[in-house]
């Protein structure tokens, strides 16, 4: 059961269900994921290569260190919390957006575990390699494609129910 209430535009406002914090929140770990993605794009992994190779491997295991809190586990509850959108979304929620929303997870989700974490064991197993820094930035190119788009029908998602 919702309550309508009078909102100050005069239009019916209906109390916030759990469907709709999460959709919320799952914006805003979207959004947050697909901005570390890009940071990840443009400044960490370029910044592997100029890292001297005896060095790299001491860079890498700080690097893999310091991530855990920041990138990997809002990166999975992101990837986990898109790939479950279809079973949580509000009904006004359209079902091609939460198609898309959901793919962009799955996609997220796939390439990080089939492709960048080899990597970033490649990395770690055999120290600075040209061939594993390219597929590890090509990985995160496509993550990040695919979190940009979910992050953006997300964002546009609200956007609409807003000016409903």
């Amino acid at each position: 059961m919702t309550h309508s209430t009078l909102a100050p535009t005069g239009r019916s406002a209906r109390a916030l269900g759990w469907r709709d914090w999460v959709l919320g929140a799952t914006t805003a770990v979207t959004v947050y994921s697909a901005g570390i993605a890009w940071q990840a794009y443009a400044v960490s992994y370029p910044l592997f290569s100029q890292v001297s190779a005896e060095e790299f491997p001491a860079y890498h295991l700080a690097y893999n260190a310091a991530i855990p809190g920041v990138v990997i586990a809002p990166g999975f509850v992101c990837f986990l919390a898109c790939a479950a959108l279809p079973w949580t979304r509000p009904a006004d929620v359209p079902r091609a957006l939460t198609a898309v929303v959901s793919a962009s997870g799955l996609v997220s989700l796939a390439t990080t575990v089939l492709w960048a974490i080899p990597m970033h064991d490649r990395l770690d197993s055999v120290g600075q390699s040209a061939e594993a820094l390219a597929a590890l930035a090509q990985a995160n190119a496509v993550r990040t494609g695919a979190l940009t788009l979910g992050a953006g029908a997300l964002v546009w998602s609200l956007l609409r129910r807003r000016a409903a």
